[in-house]
């Protein structure tokens, strides 16, 4: 019986929202899309969205061959290796300008220094996504450099333990949190302060296919990337109306540093493998391509999704 009042409460919102939508149907059915179709007809931003009728206009996107991420400014933390190198690497080819994130400092200046040779700007900021104090004096000095943060990428991550759920180190389970969790946590913060300031920006939260599924004798990590998905969600419905679109990408087995290790014991790259019905284990630069999408104004339009690059590995 608890339950009656909040279905009562959603039956009813969900007739509104039909009846609702009828009447745009309605209208649109009416006058067909151009210039005066009702969901264009903004022509003054509406109170607190900061959109207008120009910004909605899909004519004046970059060519199809021009991914639109030229001299944008773009924050990537975990640059040095796996996705996140492949990711600077990705939107350094598309021509945007670089602050990278990472606990190996040389790692990351081996990313940077090709970037730099094809005259990008491009910053290094060495520190630990746990640490608040690290993340944003590096989101600070980002914007000092390019003067504005128009997209950033959350993306350093661990595994953590492999064990079941009674056995699993407490320790290891809080520091997997703490890095998957509390380091995502603090790069929005960072990048929010900046973005709300500006109207604009594009965040992507790399999540996993471990965040909208289970995995056996990895409950720290899936634990993690449900929560970056959740936070994701909710981040995405705070900030949508203030011109900021964050998204996350859900891969599932990517060839890394970070998996090379799982792969070791016996019989996991096969039983890995296996579990996707494309037949194969994904690159870092398919995810790359997602990312860079989702951080252009050609996803304007994607906001709070979670956008699964894993061979059918999740399908049920």
């Amino acid at each position: 019986m608890t339950g009656w009042p909040m279905r009562s409460t959603r039956c009813l919102r969900d007739r509104q929202l039909a009846a609702h939508g009828k009447k745009l149907a309605d209208a649109a059915m009416a006058n067909p899309p151009g210039t005066g179709h009702p969901a264009l007809a903004r022509s003054t931003p509406s109170a607190g969205r900061g959109h207008t009728r120009k910004t909605m206009d899909m004519t004046n996107l970059a060519p199809q061959n021009d991914r639109g991420l030229a001299g944008q400014a773009i924050f990537v933390s975990g640059a040095g290796a796996g996705i996140g190198r492949a990711i600077a690497e990705a939107l350094g080819a598309a021509g945007a300008n670089l602050a990278l994130f990472d606990l190996n400092a040389a790692a990351m200046e081996a990313v940077a220094a090709p970037l730099l040779s094809q005259g990008l700007r491009v910053s290094c900021h060495t520190g630990d996504v746990t640490s608040a104090a690290d993340v944003h004096s590096a989101i600070e000095q980002a914007v000092q450099l390019h003067q504005r943060l128009d997209g950033a990428v959350n993306n350093a991550g661990i595994v953590g333990a492999s064990a079941d759920v009674c056995d699993y180190p407490a320790e290891t389970f809080r520091r997997v949190l703490d890095v998957n969790v509390m380091g995502v946590l603090h790069g929005m913060q960072a990048q929010l302060a900046v973005m709300k300031r500006q109207g604009r920006g594009a965040i992507v939260n790399i999540a996993s296919a471990a965040g909208i599924i289970g995995w056996v004798g990895h409950s720290a990590y899936v634990a993690s990337k449900h929560a970056v998905v959740g936070l994701t969600k909710t981040a995405a419905l705070e900030y949508a109306a203030q011109g900021i679109r964050i998204n996350a990408v859900c891969p599932a087995f990517i060839y890394t540093d970070l998996t090379a290790g799982l792969f070791q014991t016996p019989g996991v790259h096969e039983a890995a493998v296996a579990s996707h019905p494309i037949g194969r284990l994904g690159q870092p630069h398919e995810v790359a391509e997602a990312v860079m999408w989702l951080l252009s104004d050609r996803a304007s339009f994607a906001v709070g999704s979670s956008l699964v690059v894993d061979g059918a590995a999740t399908i049920d």
